[in-house]
């Protein structure tokens, strides 16, 4: 893949450069610095057959290494990760704009997400079986398709677990993330003595298709239009999928919970990074008898967070990915006003933010289930807050929607944690805690909804990313 050019600052690029852009496939602006601008020429069929044909043509030598010189090699990439650890959180929070802590973060999490393989190495997969049993194979070659909100982190998760078993990867990641993509596989390459194992290729739908019709198995996370898109053409050509897509994630608050710890996690956990997490607490639900003071201490601590630009090191809560997404939000809160809902803004007297990419948090309030601002993912700075009467109606609100993703609790009480435990329907439980985040070393995955084929991370890696292939001997 050769991207026209991977960086570009309109001011001061050279004629020759200029005449090589003049009508570019694709162009994302940084969130943050509008100066800043990737420009990016779509992969075409022969690029992307290259890129597979390369990825074939190692198969059979990686698949003949052993699992602990594999893991061996793969760990020399997150010792180059380390090295470039600044680099690369600083593309990241210029690329997407996601404040420079996270960006950090994201990064410690892309290493620790190497180092949690070490334990899921199957040797068992070195070992010609002599009698009748089973083994688990390697599915051959796996496209990844990844989003822009956790451009390392998220491919990471799925390509080094996905190598780890003996397969090879073509990745194509969203262009808002292409760059961080870019950089990368560079250093994966200069990495490993198997640079051909990991191929980058660049584009949108079409590029994804393209891929997904030479792929062996595809995993993705992305959009549930996306995420549905893909699973048709796995269908058709009977290829395992795994997807990741999103969640409409609630909280409960009860009337024995810690208020003020509710109130932190939940500001967090709903405007961190703008929102655009697919873990972001989306929904909370609060029991109308704590309801006036549990709101006021939501608005209390959402003022805390620092909202502005992601550079800046007290910033949480930065641009949205773009003009567009801003602007769509923006409809989105336009409409549950003109529908007399309530409305809270923590910043309205908070200048904004310079730029067009900037949201401020927003607390709506709805007791309607059926609404769309409840049943709707906003991936925004938007928390929309419930009221229920009783601890039925909590848990019924809890799974009105078609997403699963995560839900969380907060409460004192074992009675209602267990039944929360129960009744939930998601893939991710919390107990006092934020529905964002997860650990690198469990499963991570969606019901409903929110996901298709095996969770990700963890055991669950083995249960993806190879097959079982049983074996007879007389």
């Amino acid at each position: 893949m050769n991207p026209a050019l991977s960086l570009v600052d309109p001011e001061n690029s050279s004629p020759k450069r200029a005449a090589i852009l003049a009508k570019p496939n694709f162009v994302h602006r940084s969130p943050s610095r509008p100066n800043e601008s990737w420009n990016w020429q779509a992969s075409g069929t022969a690029e992307i057959e290259r890129a597979v044909s390369l990825g074939r043509n190692s198969l059979p030598r990686w698949r003949a290494t052993p699992a602990d010189q594999r893991f061996k090699l793969l760990r020399k990439f997150a010792d180059t990760l380390a090295t470039h650890r600044d680099e690369l959180a600083n593309l990241i929070f210029r690329e997407v704009g996601k404040p420079i802590c996270h960006a950090r973060g994201e990064v410690a999490r892309a290493i620790a997400l190497i180092e949690s393989t070490k334990e899921q190495i199957d040797r068992d997969q070195d070992r010609q079986p002599d009698k009748t049993g089973y083994r688990r194979e390697p599915l051959g070659l796996v496209a990844l398709i990844t989003p822009f909100n956790n451009p390392l982190a998220i491919p990471v998760g799925k390509f080094i677990p996905s190598l780890l078993y003996g397969n090879v990867v073509v990745w194509k990641p969203a262009i808002a993330g292409s760059a961080i993509g870019q950089r990368a596989a560079d250093l994966f390459k200069s990495a490993t003595d198997f640079p051909e194992l990991l191929q980058l290729i660049v584009g949108e739908e079409e590029t994804a298709r393209s891929l997904i019709e030479l792929a062996d198995a595809v995993t993705i996370s992305g959009s549930q239009k996306a995420g549905r898109s893909a699973q048709q053409l796995c269908i058709d050509r009977y290829l395992p999928f795994q997807a990741e897509m999103g969640g409409n994630n609630a909280a409960i608050v009860w009337n024995d919970a810690d208020l003020q710890q509710a109130a932190a996690k939940i500001s967090e956990g709903a405007f961190g990074f703008a929102g655009q997490r697919c873990t972001a607490n989306r929904r909370v639900i609060v029991d109308s008898t704590i309801w006036d003071e549990f709101l006021q201490l939501l608005v209390d601590e959402t003022r805390r967070l620092g909202w502005g630009d992601p550079a800046d090191e007290a910033t949480q809560v930065g641009p949205v990915i773009s003009t567009s997404s801003r602007e769509r939000i923006e409809r989105v809160v336009a409409r549950a006003e003109a529908d007399s809902l309530q409305v809270l803004r923590p910043f309205a007297n908070v200048q904004s933010p310079s730029g067009d990419t900037y949201f401020a948090p927003t607390i709506i309030c709805c007791d309607d289930p059926g609404h769309e601002i409840v049943q709707e993912e906003t991936f925004g700075p938007v928390l929309v807050a419930q009221r229920v009467k009783d601890w039925d109606d909590a848990i019924s609100l809890c799974n009105s929607v078609r997403q699963g993703l995560a839900a969380a609790l907060f409460s004192s009480s074992q009675r209602r944690i267990a039944d929360f435990l129960q009744q939930a329907r998601a893939g991710v439980l919390k107990i006092n805690l934020s529905t964002s985040d997860a650990a690198v070393d469990m499963p991570f995955g969606g019901w409903k909804s929110s996901g298709v084929g095996p969770a990700e991370h963890g055991p669950s890696n083995r249960e993806f990313f190879t097959r079982a292939q049983t074996i007879y001997f007389s």
